[in-house]
């Protein structure tokens, strides 16, 4: 049986990088606990791993936040971040989801991560002939991306990820663990030799054309290839088996924990990422799918979804009126979401602050609807309730 989250619960993202430094400080810690308590909010998202690769507790297995080389996190050297939030947000009656970044590795900013010890990880992006450039491939720490994503299905690369988890369902007494980046960087890697190698294994013959039997791009327009639907299921598909096996250690190790994931709301482009994050129950009839890409759902194995409905318009008319598709909304966000789930499990319609900066009260607005037509709310991120000073008008929105 799931583990429920009950209908109206108020998530609050504390990610790390954005509120690392201030909360080194255990007044800050305390009084945002203290805020979120007084603003209604049920649930924090605690960064356990963030999206370079090093955890913010002291792990034996991956680098800890305090060894970045430029030391701009030395004030948590011999410390645990998740620790001291974890013990903080329960004692004030709050629960604590650890947040893991699952497929990135490392940061070009300063050359930091695993994935630059372990070259044999990295993401293998494809660069599609141009009029000015031929075909070329290209590793991560050469793309420019500023998380090194690393690939899904390298075994050393997946032993890695559960480890973390392993770590964190035994180590904490957590209320849930939510995976976030457990994708592919976008539609341009991975193309390793490896990639190729097992994509032929599961559609049984070569791929003659590499990548162009894929696709190729003519004038940045991308032309799909005899064997894209097939690419994409199976990208889908490799997600889909590394999110069964974190659940399974997860609820092997602490059943009564929460496990949920993180994904952005736009369903018909979010392919590009080899992710299906739909029930598999849901059929969707879109260009690019195959006759068994619902198959590469994952929604059921989740006790609740996290959808991100990252849009300043929050009505559908709002986006036609300024131009855009009714999708590109929070409320066509919504409705995607509800779609895709098919009721067959919970999720919440979550939003980016920054989007509704010296906008108050079309934030207010959006929040009203997350709560109207999802489980709940999920907030991005608390640095900029500070920011923008909102605090004092959250506990009338989270009521």
């Amino acid at each position: 049986m799931k583990t429920v989250i009950e209908q109206g619960s108020n998530i609050l993202w504390v990610d790390f990088l954005a509120n690392g430094r201030r909360l080194a400080d255990q007044h800050e810690q305390q009084r945002l606990v203290d805020n979120a308590k007084r603003s209604h909010i049920t649930h924090l998202v605690v960064d356990a791993k963030i999206p370079y690769g090093h955890t913010t507790y002291p792990s034996k297995v991956a680098p800890h936040v305090s060894n970045w080389s430029d030391g701009r996190f030395a004030a948590w050297e011999g410390r645990d971040y998740l620790g001291e939030l974890l013990e903080a947000a329960h004692a004030a009656g709050l629960k604590v989801i650890a947040n893991v970044n699952v497929f990135a590795e490392g940061t070009r900013r300063s050359n930091d991560g695993i994935a630059y010890d372990k070259k044999e990880w990295q993401v293998v992006y494809v660069r599609p002939a141009s009029n000015d450039k031929p075909l070329g491939f290209v590793p991560a720490e050469q793309y420019p991306e500023d998380s090194l994503f690393v690939n899904p299905i390298h075994e050393e690369v997946r032993m890695h990820q559960l480890a973390v988890l392993r770590e964190l369902a035994a180590g904490y007494e957590l209320d849930g663990i939510a995976l976030d980046r457990c994708r592919y960087p976008n539609i341009y890697g991975d193309f390793s030799a490896l990639s190729r190698m097992q994509f032929e294994q599961f559609i049984g013959r070569t791929a003659e054309r590499w990548p162009e039997d894929i696709f190729t791009e003519n004038e940045g327009r991308m032309e799909r290839g005899k064997l894209f639907s097939a690419w994409i299921e199976w990208r889908a598909r490799n997600i889909k088996s590394f999110v069964q096996e974190a659940k399974s250690l997860v609820k092997s190790l602490k059943p009564e924990a929460l496990f949920c994931i993180y994904v952005g709301s736009w369903y018909p482009v979010y392919y590009q990422e080899g992710v299906n994050w739909a029930s598999a129950t849901y059929r969707p009839q879109l260009e690019w799918t195959s006759s068994l890409y619902h198959e590469a759902g994952y929604a059921d194995e989740l006790d609740f979804l996290m959808t991100g409905c990252y849009y300043r318009d929050v009505y559908k008319q709002e986006a036609v009126d300024r131009g855009t598709a009714a999708w590109v909304s929070v409320e066509g966000g919504i409705e995607q979401s509800h779609e895709a789930v098919n009721g067959q499990i919970p999720f919440f319609a979550s939003l980016f602050l920054h989007d509704y900066q010296a906008d108050s009260d079309q934030f207010a607005k959006a929040v009203r609807l997350c709560r109207e037509r999802s489980h709940g709310v999920m907030l991005f991120d608390v640095c900029y309730l500070e920011m923008y000073s909102w605090w004092g008008i959250l506990p009338a929105l989270l009521k």
